[in-house]
């Protein structure tokens, strides 16, 4: 087929099947275009083609997930017409939306005036919620409703609908939360970013003459990264192209690691049901990495039941094989990694805006960040702030500045009501009158003062506060390590009882973090045994301190994989391939998740041009203590003929190990199986129903890898409480609570991972 455009087909550099996507005019097209295959080239030359054949640049619908994607698509297509493009629909699903709806959110109720709300906007809004059906904000999470809110408006549901599947208590308390909260964003001629994409879809499906306008005025739906797509987009895409069915998705199913927010990957392998007679077009030619990447990619991947069938190649050549380095443990991952890009950048050849650190949670950013600095390297922080700037660290480091200076006042204001005590603005405004009438700092106050005398409303909290304090002092004065007292400061203070509470993927992030807090004072203790607290503290805010890199080409990039999508560097390392990890730990018991764990290693091994990396350490420090940890299951599912074992850790190497490792891994497991088993039934204490014996983090020593496991009615005994008894047990794994009954008659929640139970 020969068009008179045949001429702008030609300034394009296309492979045969990428022109025959883009020259395909009779249907709905899919085109599964693999990491690398040239996916944005194909959907920017589709719409220059369309345009070019005489399409109105205003009859298209182009839908991304960034701004940055959305510009770059627009420059490019205005560089192949060669003139600008007025009047298209570009954009994020976001904006486009606010677009439609600033014309037509008259029929919703809505000024075109209507203010955005952010998330900090909706937190607010979420505790006058609370406030205002008098909900305890301490017992009801505000994130943790925005997270529920939002799942609804992901499946386009309002609350008058969800009220009718409401069950039991929790369920009528959010519907009645959803219900109030959207009255009261209507009430502010306000949206947030949800009701954008749920709103367009109810005027749309409620307003028969609107959605004809629309189904009749765009011709094209394009859609960029379409496996990232959830409920309500899909539903847009339809409500689009109801009249024509000229749906053009691009996408690849391999790529799809966004389900934990509401992306669902079933929305591209069902494309063709939802849009028949579909024409589906496979990229697998690969422009950026060599061909060892892409088989030890493709080797990755191929375990997943749940994608279409394709495999990535190149005709560039294998260049140099992958790497799998084995180390003792995570400071000797950082640092050899830390020495070999500066060998690496020493000649001029590669500079360190070439190379990226790709880990899975940002917790293990520290530990780079570090041997960066000790060699000197320029880094950026991609997607985050530097470790000891984010929130949760602050808020410890404030409480631990704390026990040092007591005349802290800013630590003091940063947490006097962190976790939340019930200590307003009204309350602060009390201790600080006070604390001004006595002229000393704020916290020696409340230490001196009855907190009686600062109010009945806030005496409760500043009670426990003080309390908090007094117990934090006592335990320094017997000379705790720094390590112990921030354990000290997250048990008494309710803070890690706090983030656990909120259930979702930022607190289990900021769990993490605070880990790794633990684990650089526990390192730190061992490094300096002469050393204490202040000392600690003191080089930490220089650390904090380091300038900011002016010449960004020059720092190497630091970043997780969800920030990596997308991008691509000269030389990727790809760390801490090791169960726990890659896959996380909260996602073992889901095969779904996994896949998408199995997804996010194909990711980060995509992102390299010509040099991967990976890694895995025997140990990593975990809660202040060097624990055991075995590799990846993603690894040893990969044949070791498609890498080169380098193994650093004075034991033999990875590629020997794993050619026994499923047999022994099986063994293993069978026997850790049944000594459990064996302990259950040799005890004494009275079978209860539990859902079933939940183990808390492993305890390893030099000779042992026995199992700490925690059951209801088991007797343990905590340094500072004396002995009890298990009464009750919540969570899981890392975020496993125990409620014990001590001797004394008091009872207390306490974190599994914290408590560091003696044997009793």
């Amino acid at each position: 087929m020969t068009f008179k455009t045949a001429g702008i087909l030609s300034r394009m550099v296309l492979n045969d099947v990428q022109r025959k996507a883009v020259e395909y005019d009779n249907g709905p097209q899919l085109v599964f275009a693999g990491a690398g295959t040239g996916k944005t080239r194909v959907l920017t030359a589709k719409i220059a083609w369309l345009i070019d054949r005489g399409c109105a640049p205003s009859r298209l619908f182009a839908a991304t997930f960034t701004n940055k994607a959305a510009r770059e698509m627009r420059e490019r297509v205005e560089r192949f017409i060669e003139r600008p493009v007025e009047g298209m629909w570009i954009g994020t699903f976001h904006s486009l939306c606010a677009r439609l709806l600033r014309i037509e959110c008259g029929h919703l109720g809505f000024q075109p005036s209507f203010t955005i709300y952010d998330t900090s906007d909706q937190t607010m809004l979420v505790r006058k919620v609370l406030q205002h059906l008098e909900i305890d904000d301490r017992s009801v999470s505000p994130k943790q409703m925005l997270a529920k809110i939002s799942h609804f408006k992901n499946q386009c549901i309002k609350p008058d609908e969800a009220k009718e599947k409401a069950t039991g208590f929790f369920g009528q308390q959010l519907v009645e939360i959803y219900g109030r909260y959207q009255l009261m964003l209507r009430e502010q001629q306000a949206m947030d970013f949800d009701d954008l994409l749920m709103h367009t879809v109810c005027l749309l499906k409620e307003n028969k003459d609107v959605a004809e306008r629309y189904a009749a005025k765009f011709d094209h739906i394009l859609v960029d990264e379409y496996q990232d797509t959830n409920g309500v987009q899909m539903q847009l895409v339809k409500l689009f192209s109801r009249k024509h069915h000229r749906v053009f998705a691009v996408g690849d199913d391999d790529q799809s690691i966004y389900g934990w927010r509401g992306a669902q990957i079933e929305n591209i392998l069902s494309f063709e049901s939802h849009f028949p007679e579909t024409k589906v077009f496979k990229l697998e030619q690969n422009y950026r990495s060599t061909g060892a990447i892409l088989n030890f990619a493709n080797a990755a991947i191929k375990d997943n039941t749940n994608r279409a069938e394709k495999e990535l190649w190149t005709d560039s050549g294998d260049g140099f094989p992958v790497t799998v380095s084995r180390y003792r443990d995570d400071r000797q991952e950082a640092q050899v990694i830390a020495d070999t890009i500066r060998s690496r950048c020493r000649g001029g050849k590669l500079r360190g805006g070439d190379i990226a650190v790709l880990y899975r949670t940002n917790a293990q950013s520290r530990v780079f960040e570090e041997a960066l600095r000790k060699e000197q390297i320029p880094y950026l922080l991609v997607g985050g702030i530097s470790f000891y700037d984010r929130a949760e660290i602050k808020d410890c480091m404030a409480y631990l500045r704390l026990l040092v200076n007591p005349c802290d006042n800013v630590s003091f204001e940063r947490i006097y009501n962190v976790p939340a005590r019930g200590l307003g603005e009204k309350a602060f405004g009390v201790l600080n009158e006070q604390a001004r009438k006595l002229h000393k700092p704020l916290l020696v106050t409340l230490l001196e003062t009855d907190p009686e005398s600062l109010g009945s409303r806030c005496k409760k909290g500043y009670a426990e506060l003080k309390d908090v304090f007094q117990l934090l002092r006592d335990t320094a004065a017997q000379g705790e390590t720094p390590h112990g007292l921030l354990n000290e400061v997250l048990q008494l203070s309710g803070y890690i009882d706090m983030l656990t509470d909120l259930q979702t993927e930022e607190a289990a992030g900021r769990i993490e973090n605070i880990n790794e807090l633990v684990n650089a004072l526990s390192i730190w203790s061992k490094d300096n045994p002469d050393k204490g607290l202040a000392s600690f503290l003191e080089e930490i805010s220089l650390v904090s301190d380091v300038d900011k890199w002016d010449q960004k080409e020059d720092a190497v990039n630091l970043m997780t994989l969800h920030c990596a999508k997308g991008l691509e560097f000269d030389t990727v390392f790809l760390v801490g391939l090791e169960e726990g990890l890659l896959p996380s730990r909260q996602n073992l018991d889901d095969e779904t998740k996994i896949e998408e764990e199995r997804r996010l290693l194909y990711v980060g091994a995509t992102r390299a041009c010509k040099t991967l990396n990976c890694s895995h350490v025997d140990r990593r420090y975990r809660f202040g203590e060097l624990l055991a940890q075995s590799p990846s299951r993603f690894l040893q599912s990969i044949p070791f003929t498609f890498y080169t074992d380098d193994d650093q850790s004075g034991n033999f190497g990875f590629a020997q190990q794993q050619q026994q490792s499923q047999s022994f891994q099986r063994k293993k497991f069978t026997q850790r199986r049944a000594v459990s088993q064996q302990r259950l039934e040799r005890s004494d204490i009275p079978s209860q129903p539990v859902r079933k014996p939940v183990r808390t983090q492993p305890e390893y020593d030099e000779f042992s890898q026995d199992v700490v496991e925690y059951r209801m009615g088991q007797y343990v005994r905590h340094k500072k409480y004396g002995r009890g008894r298990i009464v009750s047990i919540s969570g899981f794994g890392t975020d496993m609570k125990v409620t014990v009954l001590f001797n004394d008659g008091t009872r207390r929640k306490l974190m599994a991972k914290f408590a560091n139970f003696e044997r009793d």
